[in-house]
């Protein structure tokens, strides 16, 4: 699947496509039948005229005819395409040998030459030149066989039939702080992203006229950021030539405020601020300088039912006071009522009188604020707020309903951004008013492998943890992404997306810095342990504090002896946990080329700087010593013991690795004890 991405600003102009579609169907053995009818080729229906024989060629395709049942005329015929502009029609067709036949391509009164088919395949092609109607192919022989191997028609649909996939917003349509990055895709290969975000209807054509305020959208634009409360209307469209398919209007709203908008209460809070709020409208501010007035209204949005937003209210506070409550506007003049007028008044000082208002609300949210008997009404017909007393109220006038400005809740990450430290394993995020992770969200370590997982430790706390810890390395910065879904706040209520900066698509969490001189990774265990008895040697299993590498210097290698020899046996390396390399490993593991069953004491040294961290930092060396104990086994199968003569002796041990070639008998004495092959004779040596 292609995805498109709609960015909320487009600079770029559109290189439009102008390719045709193309059918193509090669038959198969067993496709036509001599009944004839409806058959289905490659998704197109055709129909087919009887024959006398059907038959089948692995070289040439359909065989039509024979030479016993010589078929004069076949047709192959479809209307699945009529509506499209048929550009070329291309049938590979053949005859047997002494046979002959003709072929006739038509679209719809538009027909070809008949073409004289020969032994030989070949491909006849009718250029129709943007001719609609049925297409008919016909073959007319008088004797044996003729083949089709291939039908090929190139065309521009028809726009009543290309179906172009609506696109699809991936941004969730929740409340965002400071601003949003808006995405989009669409499944349809071939399609363009055509956008407004001003409410108006996307169109094409005024965007490549530039009439319209419409915009295109590549996935390789830049981004750019809502910061405003925006509507996006977005279509996807394919241009072939001058046909133009569109998709229906994908349409959404995404809300952006850093204070946040306004809930519904059935309580004042001192010093809050509020929207009066009736009739689906939220009250705005009286800003002219005139001392009286009445409140203007401006449609708010209302978002499930849970709160509304709208930019123009920034709120009345209300300040608890004797009697009741002050009412002051953004510019801090206070609101107050004298006199028989029905309008506010509005003064920088508070009024002796008439700026103490009451404030009731019922059970249904409906607020009766009220001053020397004139309370605040909504008129329906007049789209304003104003002060009435009792004997003016009419069916009009609608009691308001208050909605308290709530800020953004707060969250904590921890460790704090910008941290400092040598080794990050796990991050908390935490929000007092609730917190959760959708389904999808991926949170990733830029510059990093490891996996994260997420998960919720209770409902005020999401706890992400590193599948590997995070350790320094050129003490570089860290940024942990949320590279795909998010996280949100307050989930059983307003559901508003973590606020956190973006780049290029990706949604930076928090950044950290990985410095400072982390300890070395230590050998946590060996497995056998030290001084272990056993009665084969064969492996050697070390784990790390955590992840670790091995040097290949050859003067920092391990040394694997018998107590008392200066022989070593040859270790090789492996890994466990690892992906194929002798980096990044938790475990390592040494095992010898064969296993040591000989009686004795083996000692293994492993140096300082053989094993050594992500950062290069030596791992401090160990000498292991084990005792090997196998009374059963250390003298069985021997048929000869060589005690004296060693002269012109070869060396091998029992899977065939050649040890020594000498004369020298001590030699044969320093080699440690095991069973050996000396001269063909297997021999214990203790």
């Amino acid at each position: 699947m292609k995805r498109i991405l709609l960015t909320t600003f487009c600079i770029v102009a559109m290189i439009l496509s102008t390719n045709a579609e193309t059918y193509t169907h090669t038959f198969k053995n067993g496709e036509l039948t001599t009944e004839g009818g409806t058959v289905t080729l490659s998704d197109l229906e055709w129909s087919a005229t009887s024959s006398t024989y059907i038959g089948w060629s692995a070289q040439k395709g359909i065989q039509i005819g024979s030479k016993a049942t010589v078929n004069p005329t076949y047709t192959l015929s479809t209307s699945s395409l009529a509506g499209c502009k048929i550009k070329s029609v291309t049938v590979n067709s053949s005859i047997a040998a002494s046979s002959d036949a003709k072929l006739t391509i038509s679209v719809g009164d538009n027909s070809s030459d008949a073409y004289t088919l020969t032994t030989s395949d070949a491909a006849y092609t009718f250029y129709c030149e943007d001719t609609t109607g049925d297409i008919t192919i016909s073959w007319e022989a008088t004797q044996r066989a003729y083949y089709v191997k291939s039908i090929t028609i190139e065309y521009t649909p028809d726009a009543s039939t290309v179906i172009v996939p609506a696109p699809e917003f991936l941004t969730p349509a929740v409340v965002y702080a400071d601003k949003v990055q808006v995405t989009a895709e669409t499944t349809d290969q071939s399609a363009v992203l055509y956008y407004t975000l001003d409410g108006t209807e996307p169109s094409y054509e005024d965007y490549v006229n530039s009439t319209g305020s419409t915009k295109c959208s590549k996935y390789w634009v830049m981004y750019f950021d809502l910061t405003t409360t925006t509507t996006i209307k977005v279509i996807a469209v394919k241009v072939d030539g001058e046909a133009v398919f569109k998709s229906a209007v994908a349409e959404q709203t995404y809300i952006v405020s850093r204070t946040m908008p306004y809930v519904p209460v059935t309580e004042i809070t001192s010093g809050n601020k509020y929207a009066i709020v009736a009739a689906d409208s939220a009250a705005t501010y009286f800003y002219e300088d005139k001392s009286y007035g009445y409140l203007p209204t401006k449609t708010a949005t209302d978002v499930n039912g849970k709160y509304i937003e709208t930019v123009e209210c920034a709120g009345f506070t209300f300040t608890a006071a004797e009697g009741g409550y002050t009412i002051q506007d953004e510019l801090g003049r206070y609101v107050y009522h004298t006199g028989t007028y029905t309008s506010f008044n509005y003064a920088a000082e508070k009024p002796a009188e008439g700026a103490v208002w009451s404030v009731t609300i019922d059970n249904e949210g409906n607020a009766t604020i009220a001053c020397d008997g004139y309370t605040v009404y909504y008129s329906t017909k007049h789209k304003t707020y104003g002060c009435y007393p009792a004997d003016k109220i009419t069916e009009e006038h609608v009691l308001p309903k208050l909605y308290m400005q709530r800020e953004y809740p707060t969250y904590t990450i921890s460790p704090a951004e910008r941290s400092t430290f040598d080794r990050l394993e796990t991050i908390t995020v935490t929000c007092e008013e609730g917190i959760a992770a959708t389904s999808d969200l991926k949170i990733t370590a830029e510059g990093y492998t490891t996996a994260f997982t997420v998960k919720q430790t209770d409902s005020k706390t999401l706890t992400i943890t590193a599948a590997e810890p995070l350790t320094t390395y050129n003490n570089r910065d860290l940024s942990i992404n949320i590279s795909a879904g998010d996280i949100i706040l307050n989930p059983d209520g307003m559901n508003m997306i973590l606020p956190v900066p973006t780049k290029y698509g990706v949604r930076t969490m928090v950044k950290y810095v990985l410095t400072g001189n982390a300890p070395a990774a230590t050998i946590d265990e060996v497995s056998p342990a030290n001084g272990s008895t056993v009665e084969e040697l064969s492996h050697f299993v070390f784990t790390f504090s955590y992840y670790a590498g091995h040097s290949d210097d050859a003067n920092l290698q391990p040394r694997l002896y018998a107590e008392g020899k200066d022989w070593t046996y040859a270790l090789e390396i492996t890994t466990v946990n690892s992906d194929g390399s002798n980096i990044g490993m938790q475990q390592a593991a040494l095992k010898t080329t064969e296993p040591l069953i000989g009686n004795g004491t083996y000692i293994l040294e492993i140096p300082d700087g053989y094993f050594c961290d992500g950062n290069g930092r030596e791992v401090k060396g160990i000498t292991l010593k084990y005792t090997v104990k196998n009374d059963s086994g250390e003298t069985a199968g021997i048929e000869d013991i060589i005690a004296e003569s060693k002269n012109g002796l070869t060396v091998y041990t029992t899977t065939g690795v050649k040890v020594a070639e000498t004369a020298d008998s001590s030699i044969i004495d320093a080699l440690p004890s095991g069973i050996y092959i000396i001269n063909g004779k297997k021999v214990f040596i203790k």
